[in-house]
């Protein structure tokens, strides 16, 4: 018999033992307890000298030697760097995985939001991995991503490529303070609302002062919303740009009035005109 069957027996063994026990101790005097505590404490004892004996060899058995590493991500880093970032490696002993260890590991990682370790005996280890979705960059001194969650982190790009828009505004302020959290979260509000002018956004500024600007990317257009940022005022601005020239003059939108938004051409060789542009709310 092979030392792992005299594990799976040594087992299997103390199960009953204990079963049995548990049914003694049921419907015998007290008296009898004792010597059936007695029997169960030496069985343990053996189990107990067995198991030390038995764990050391099964540790380094190649039986238990990883032999597949399988990895699930829905991120832009590939398996080899998962692998990497897990320390988990081909030829090791399985019982030297510990998956707590393993995803404390890969969630120090700030590009991953979520990873689940599983052993698979004999030889496999199973890792599940979730990246960030960036939606914004936010910028300091150090590359900074706000995620679709609202958390934001500090990490290298790896190289991956991102058509993101900017956020200005925090460089000199701890992102840390309830000022900066509050900021950020209505930043992540205003990018899911102004989805719907399908006009990509190159930078929101936000100043403590005066509030939210925001710039598209594609027009020249800078959007003065101020503190008010609605699905009204956002969709009052979706229907001023409607009205406005795709190839028109670089202009100002000041949102910051109530029901009308005012467009301002900014000043060129002819002089500078202005036209209110109003809406519902």
């Amino acid at each position: 018999m092979n030392a792992l069957a005299v594990v799976h027996n040594l087992v299997v063994r103390w199960r009953k033992a204990r079963t049995r026990e548990n049914r003694r101790t049921l419907r015998r005097p007290k008296r009898g307890k004792y010597a059936g505590g007695f029997l169960l404490a030496m069985t343990l004892g053996v189990l107990d000298l067995s198991w030390s004996v038995l764990v050391p060899y099964a540790e380094h058995h190649p039986y238990f030697t990883v032999g597949d590493i399988t990895i699930n991500l829905d991120g832009h880093f590939s398996e080899q760097e998962i692998q990497e970032w897990s320390e988990v490696t081909l030829g090791m002993s399985l019982w030297e995985v510990d998956p707590d260890q393993v995803e404390a590991r890969l969630l120090a990682h700030p590009w991953i939001q979520t990873a689940e370790v599983k052993r698979e005996f004999p030889q496999r280890v199973s890792i599940t991995v979730t990246t960030r979705r960036a939606v914004a960059i936010v910028m300091r001194p150090s590359p900074t991503y706000l995620d679709e969650t609202g958390v934001y982190f500090t990490a290298a790009d790896h190289n991956v490529d991102f058509d993101l828009p900017y956020v200005s505004g925090f460089a000199d302020l701890s992102l840390d303070t309830p000022a900066a959290q509050t900021a950020l979260a209505e930043v992540l509000h205003l990018l899911s609302l102004t989805r719907l002018w399908q006009q990509p956004l190159s930078e929101i500024h936000w100043d403590q002062h005066q509030g939210y600007t925001l710039f598209l990317a594609r027009r020249r257009v800078t959007i003065r919303l101020g503190w008010e940022t609605t699905p009204e005022k956002v969709t009052q601005v979706g229907v001023a740009l409607q009205t406005w020239p795709p190839d028109g003059p670089a202009a100002l939108f000041d949102a910051r009035f109530a029901n009308q938004v005012i467009v301002r051409p900014y000043a060129d060789a002819h002089g500078q005109s202005k036209r209110d542009l109003t809406g519902p709310l």
